[in-house]
């Protein structure tokens, strides 16, 4: 249940991030900012990081010490 709340979260986060700036992107997605509001992106950054909280993705010591790859 908790990843399907983070997944939910997430989503919700990242069209917080998202709905701002399309006024600037493509035709099709320029109706995204009539449902954007003051402040949105400071607290899409916050919602996402709590999706990836209940998310819980482990880093592990291997990653950092590559750098990912």
């Amino acid at each position: 249940m908790r990843r399907i709340l983070g997944w939910i979260v997430f989503v919700i986060g990242s069209w917080m991030l998202i709905s701002p700036q399309a006024l600037l992107g493509l035709k099709q997605l320029k109706w995204m900012y009539n449902y954007a509001f003051p402040g949105e992106v400071l607290l899409g950054v916050l919602v996402t990081c709590l999706g990836y909280f209940l998310l819980d993705f482990k880093v592990s010591s291997e990653d950092v010490k590559t750098g990912g790859h």
